[in-house]
């Protein structure tokens, strides 16, 4: 027969509870606390999830970011699997969506480079890249529906390839470093394919 006992916590007077329904409250009130509601909603962020310049791969990825669909290790702590924390090397933090995209400083590298990117095919020096932008594509800077569509794939581009670069870790323990991920980035977006994908060159730009 179970022990019984009687203990004040943060989460409340448990009376006469086994063990195992304690460890069940605790539980659920801590993951309650580091787990944000991450969806986002809204016709902006459905103009972006179906923006013309986007393939399938990248839809859906966008599509799964706005709908908090990303199984990351925090998801999988609700699920009692795992720690939650960051896979990356030297990362203790939670693995939520906007950490995966924004806040770990794995990405850090490639945001800035869009951020240059963008100040060039925009001519503007005010904008920022913030997190909306980076997780939904919301607030983007001030320029023309072709150079908003190719930032759009670009941003949704770098999203894929972070996210990638994460799932080989966990399931491959094959990271890669990020100016590696950048560089993947690049190549792809330098591409014929791109190009055409995106039915227009503006003065015949390259990403450098």
């Amino acid at each position: 027969m179970r022990g019984t006992f009687r203990i004040m916590s943060t989460v409340g007077d448990v009376s006469q509870s086994s063990a195992g329904d304690l460890y069940r409250a605790i539980f659920d009130d801590l993951v309650g606390r580091v787990q944000p509601n991450d969806y986002a909603s809204g016709p902006e962020v459905w103009r972006v999830v179906h923006s013309r310049s986007l393939d399938h791969r990248r839809r859906d990825l966008l599509w799964r970011i706005a709908h908090d669909a990303i199984v990351t290790n925090l998801k999988c702590l609700r699920w009692r699997l795992g720690d939650g924390i960051c896979p990356r090397t030297g990362c203790t933090r939670w693995e939520s969506v906007p950490h995966v995209f924004w806040q770990c400083g794995f990405v850090a590298l490639l945001w800035e480079w869009f951020q240059v990117l963008a100040d060039r095919l925009t001519f503007c020096n005010t904008w920022a890249v913030s997190q909306d932008y980076a997780l939904y594509g919301l607030s983007p800077p001030p320029c023309n529906t072709s150079v908003r569509g190719i930032l759009t794939f670009v941003s949704a581009s770098i999203k894929l390839a972070l996210w990638r670069d994460r799932c080989n870790i966990v399931f491959r323990e094959e990271g890669k470093p990020a100016d590696v991920v950048l560089a993947s980035v690049r190549t792809e977006i330098n591409s014929i394919q791109f190009i055409s994908h995106m039915y227009i060159l503006i003065n015949k730009i390259t990403f450098k």
